[in-house]
């Protein structure tokens, strides 16, 4: 029986403005690598992103910089700018989750200021976990060992929800935690939700 599930935030939660997504990331790398930014920066930028697994927090881990860099960076952006939600239903399927289950976060960025924008209130999660606070983003394993500690629960009984295969999917189930997606199916996950009121009846009727 899952127990306490926990959410990813980007792409699962909310989806980005893929236009003000990337003139922030490009500006970011040009700024911290000393370069203009031109289609031959982009691509380098592209590149690192790739093979780190789609993390721009590791992207920039990678090039010195601390666990907090990129939510701060993040944070000096409007939220309603950078982000809106993958489904409007989401705060009234999360508040209504929250009053059956608990229900909790765990995202690269700092979130203090994006949820409330988003008319999400923090309140109804159990736990925030941001990669800041642990030193390691996904898909370091460091984080989901966090998820099973902060639970109090087996792994098997804790269902963790994001949309990324390598970043969220796999690294979870490494520690035993049970997998979800929304939105599409992946055979990777244990379980696939078509909406988000469907991850509501799938803990009202089905998690008895």
């Amino acid at each position: 029986m899952i127990k306490h599930i926990w959410f990813d935030f980007s792409e699962t939660l909310a989806s980005v403005n893929d236009q003000a997504h990337n003139k922030l990331r490009y500006e970011s790398y040009a700024k911290v690598v000393g370069k203009p930014v031109t289609p031959e920066l982009i691509a380098e930028y592209e590149k690192l992103y790739e093979e780190h697994k789609h993390s721009n927090l590791f992207v920039f881990k990678t090039l010195g910089m601390g666990s907090s860099f990129w939510s701060d960076v993040v944070n000096t952006i409007n939220p309603k700018t950078l982000y809106y939600l993958t489904d409007p239903n989401i705060p009234e399927v999360l508040e209504k989750m929250s009053k059956i289950i608990p229900i909790s976060i765990f995202s690269n960025i700092n979130l203090d200021k994006t949820l409330p924008a988003l008319g999400i209130n923090p309140k109804w999660f159990t736990h925030l976990l941001y990669a800041s606070m642990i030193g390691a983003p996904k898909p370091a394993l460091d984080g989901f060992y966090k998820m099973i500690k902060l639970s109090s629960l087996p792994p098997e009984e804790i269902l963790y929800i994001g949309d990324n295969i390598g970043k969220d999917v796999i690294p979870a189930k490494t520690v035993g935690i049970k997998t979800g997606v929304v939105f599409e199916k992946l055979p990777e996950a244990d379980y696939s939700f078509k909406d988000f009121r469907d991850i509501l009846e799938f803990v009202k009727y089905r998690n008895v």
